[in-house]
């Protein structure tokens, strides 16, 4: 098998970790609009908006864009493989208004004839959808797959997010996303489409998860997994492997976002000046804890956390406690109200006697009576937007491992040849990942939350011209 020292290391504190169990978190109560969510009113967004606009910072946006494209075909795989009400409804849609997807101006005449004059059987339909012999979206990433029309051009999320994300400043900005290396130069090409339409030149970087983060994988006996080369099945550690990548930014505010997060540029607006809000936001906060840092107060911190609800009040006592409170990232999450998304929230939590706001997802608590009614009363999503700082008031970059919960990490089980096998999925970057940053959640309109999670969602209104 042949592992290194550090592997054999690894794989020995893994396979604890999974016997032992995911750990569950203790949540206090929900974070609500006044009690742990901030909601502006318009004067002081315009006010904002405004700082924005004053702005000498450099910006750069952070967007993960490694996630298959596949799935969101997986209705239409699941139909071909098993065929369910469910999934033969969601297939019929599919079919029924393929016109109206953007990639079907992407098919050549002699497939429209075909799917136009019903001499294609849906098998052959799917096919060309998802195969190398057609348009290949089974293999792609997301951000690869053309979402939106503007005028005649097609546009796939990772064009659209360089176009929606140059409106934000008069000056060049930058972009980094993370990848699968393997797609780069489809990445470079699209790039250079996207150039010839505009006329503009984008500042484009890109990083990979690092393989080194990949989990070793275990049977449910504990016992190593290992494939056909005998050597260990490993998988990706999930998005919070990604801290590591996001440290590498030099900019002095990073802007994070998922790539399938987007309107249609007719309907982009909002989002263009929710980001000015949260920045001006960040900005704001960041001068008032420069402040604080070069004069420490605790009345002048507890008049800015009435507003803020970074802290329960009075947990600070004494000015060494603010320092060691100010002295870490900060990072300002858009709200938005949780319409039935699956996925986890904003919650006070308690450790070690202390509590902070954290983002916390379903799989991380214990399944009680206590905690299910407290799910019950939470109002809000995770971060759709973040506008971030991690740099101390010198200007020098934190080190960003240094505030991570290294113990809120997941357990995933997947099927592998028939066999079930469990790995570590490491704390989410918006999760564990950043348990331990000075944290504002703002609330922002539902508006700019308009995920693609299904090629189907694309029917929406929002992802239509206007």
């Amino acid at each position: 098998m042949g592992l290194t020292g550090a592997e054999e290391i690894n794989v020995l504190k893994q396979k604890k970790d999974i016997l032992n169990g995911a750990p569950t978190l203790d949540i206090v109560r929900p974070c609500r609009l006044g009690d742990g969510i901030v909601q502006l009113n318009p004067e002081e967004e315009q006010g904002l908006k405004h700082r924005f606009e004053q702005l000498k910072k450099k910006l750069s946006f952070f967007i993960p864009a490694s996630g298959s494209g596949s799935r969101m075909f997986q209705f239409l795989y699941d139909y071909m493989n098993q065929t369910t009400e469910t999934n033969q409804a969601q297939t019929e849609q599919f079919i029924r208004r393929l016109s109206s997807f953007a990639f079907y101006k992407r098919f050549p005449a002699d497939v429209k004839e075909k799917v136009e004059n019903f001499t294609w059987s849906i098998e052959d339909l799917i096919a060309y959808v998802l195969g190398e012999e057609g348009l290949n979206f089974g293999l792609f990433p997301k951000g690869l797959i053309p979402f939106h029309s503007l005028g005649p051009f097609i546009l796939n999320p990772f064009q659209e997010q360089l176009i929606q994300g140059s409106q934000l400043v008069k000056i060049p900005i930058d972009f980094h996303f993370t990848i699968q290396s393997t797609f780069e130069a489809h990445f470079q090409s699209a790039i250079q489409s996207l150039s010839d339409m505009t006329g503009d030149e984008y500042a484009v970087t890109y990083s990979e998860q690092d393989p080194n983060t990949n989990s070793f994988a275990f049977y449910l006996d504990g016992t190593l997994a290992l494939g056909e080369d005998e050597q260990p099945i490993r998988r990706p550690a999930g998005h919070g492997t990604l801290l590591s990548n996001l440290a590498q930014i030099k900019s002095d505010y990073v802007l994070v976002k998922n790539i399938d997060n987007l309107q249609h540029f007719s309907q982009s607006d909002a989002s263009t000046s929710q980001w000015k809000i949260l920045v001006g936001l960040l900005d704001q906060l960041k001068e008032a804890f420069s402040m604080l840092e070069a004069q420490p107060s605790l009345a002048e911190f507890e008049k800015l956390n009435a507003r803020f609800h970074f802290l329960p009040a009075h947990e600070l006592t004494i000015e060494a406690d603010l320092l060691r409170f100010l002295r870490r990232p900060l990072r300002v999450c858009g709200m938005v109200r949780n319409e039935g998304q699956p996925g986890g929230g904003p919650f006070f939590v308690q450790k070690n006697g202390e509590t902070r706001k954290q983002i916390v997802e379903k799989a991380q608590l214990a399944n009680t009576d206590k905690v299910n009614a407290l799910l019950m009363q939470s109002t809000h999503f995770n971060p759709v937007m973040m506008a971030l700082d991690f740099k101390d008031s010198q200007g020098e970059a934190y080190d960003l491992s240094m505030f991570t919960e290294e113990e809120a990490y997941f357990i995933v089980e997947k099927s592998h040849q028939g066999k079930s096998i469990r790995f570590i999925e490491q704390p989410g970057l918006w999760n564990g990942g950043m348990a331990n940053w000075n944290t504002l959640f703002v609330e922002i309109p539902n508006e700019v939350f308009t995920p693609v999670k299904t090629v189907l969602d694309l029917l929406q209104n929002t992802h239509q011209s206007i």
